[in-house]
């Protein structure tokens, strides 16, 4: 479950027609059509729960409770786990009483938590004993992780904390003051591996991790922003799952961007934080090739991630920080949720909040752009910096790659491979965490600076030099 082989190329191109042919049986009520093509699909891929649990409907819709009760037990068995949809499928409306689908709902938690183990038992003969695996029961988490164990631990607690702000500013239905829910939701593996595990099952050099949601599955290369934003899908599927809606690509990976650059306050407010994203958004405004709202909050699947990725990713965070700093992403995400039938854009909830209109919400937006600050997205010439040379590291801070001779980050006690983890109490998980937090310095103070050498932990006192 954890590395399924990849489907042969020949075959992705058949599997794929197939499934638009199955959506259209369905729509069209010809559901021996979509149990046949189905047929079809199981022996292209049988590793697909998904597959087997859409026989099971068609199935279902012909009568054949028997067969559709085989069919459904099958793909729970390799990993069906979306109870929350199976509940309210039309299509399965003739099992409703079958004593198989009320065994299924009766024992829901159960089922999720042997698909747990499941999981943890293939991790555990994937990856072996060089990782830690524990288990999150609050948030329905699985970590695999092969980072430092201290690390690890604090990386869990900023996930603590951000599920925290998102209950209590975003997904509201999630948190702990619902009551008691019987029917909880599946639960997540969080691999964390190294990185030469990391490029062997994603296998693209252009991305930081992904989410799975069929797969309830969530792979990150690093314990800082890439992490933060895989998990707040997590969080974010699990809610339109429970309100039974789907949202648009710039709500899903807005909302995750927002979430990649952050401080946190003294209260455990979420700061977002000036990124090499908001650079993108202000450069795009001045050439004037920015995005009109409407465009962006309407535009097709396809065309986000598949034409100028960057450039809508970052004018996603950069609407969601606008919001944010006007102190309205709350009650926009509620509004939009609560009209999400209506309209499903985001644009009838975002005139609502501001209580005006799109036009003028656009005016507000673009002032808003130009007077927001540039982030420094390198450590440039006579800013204040550590005095060595610095690499990105494997995912848990950048690396001391070189350190002049006489320097006085080696009389403090620097060394070369450090992994610089934390500057004054602040996580540097990635290059741009070290680069954001020194430009907030000058050259001459002293700072804390935290690193990991091997398995230990070290602070320093470092007097920053202006960079050459």
């Amino acid at each position: 479950m954890l590395t399924p082989a990849p489907a042969p190329a020949h075959g992705q191109g058949d599997a794929a027609e197939l499934e638009r042919r199955v959506v259209r049986a369905f729509d069209e009520g010809e559901h021996r059509e979509a149990r046949d093509l189905l047929k079809q699909l199981i022996e292209l891929d049988g590793a697909s729960p998904i597959h087997r649990y859409n026989l099971a409907c068609a199935l279902a819709q012909l009568g054949d409770l028997e067969g559709a009760s085989d069919r459904l037990i099958e793909a729970i068995s390799i990993g069906f786990v979306d109870f929350h949809h199976m509940k309210r499928d039309s299509n399965l409306g003739p099992m409703r009483g079958h004593i198989t689908y009320e065994s299924i709902l009766e024992g829901w938690r159960d089922l999720l938590d042997a698909r747990m183990e499941a999981n943890l038992e293939s991790a555990k003969r994937v990856f072996g004993s060089g990782y830690d695996y524990e288990q999150d029961e609050d948030l329905r988490l699985l970590y695999i992780s092969a980072f430092d164990r201290r690390l690890f631990q604090e990386a869990r607690r900023d996930i603590e904390m951000l599920s925290e702000w998102a209950f209590a500013n975003l997904f509201t239905g999630l948190g702990p003051d619902r009551p008691t829910d019987r029917r909880p939701d599946p639960w997540v593996s969080v691999i964390l591996p190294t990185p030469e595990d990391f490029v062997g099952m994603v296998r693209s050099a252009n991305v930081g991790g992904f989410y799975s949601h069929n797969q309830r599955r969530l792979i990150s290369q690093d314990i800082g922003p890439s992490l933060r934003h895989e998990f707040l899908h997590v969080l974010h599927w699990r809610d339109m799952t429970r309100l039974d809606q789907r949202h648009p690509d710039w709500i899903l990976e807005g909302l995750g961007c927002l979430v990649e650059d952050i401080d946190w306050g003294p209260d455990g407010e979420l700061l977002p934080a000036p990124s090499w994203r908001t650079n993108i958004v202000k450069r795009l405004e001045r050439a004037g090739r920015m995005l009109p709202l409407n465009e962006l909050m309407t535009m097709p699947r396809e065309h986000f991630v598949g034409r100028r990725p960057n450039a809508h990713y970052a004018q996603a965070r950069a609407v969601m920080m606008f919001l944010h700093e006007e102190g309205k992403l709350s009650e926009w995400y509620r509004r939009y949720t609560a009209g999400h039938d209506e309209d499903d854009t985001g644009i009838r909830a975002l005139e609502s909040v501001f209580e005006t209109s799109l036009a003028e919400v656009e005016r507000r937006y673009r002032a808003w752009i130009r007077a927001f600050p540039e982030a420094p997205e390198e450590i440039r010439p006579g800013m204040a910096s550590i005095g060595v040379e610095i690499g990105p590291g494997r995912g848990d801070g950048p690396e001391i790659e070189r350190i002049p001779p006489g320097s006085d980050a080696r009389r403090a006690g620097l060394r070369m491979r450090d992994v610089i983890t934390a500057i004054n109490g602040r996580s540097t998980r990635a290059m741009e965490d070290l680069v954001r937090i020194l430009s907030e310095f000058e050259p001459g103070e002293t700072v804390e600076i935290s690193v990991r050498r091997g398995r230990l932990h070290h602070t320093v006192q470092v007097t920053l030099v202006p960079a050459p």
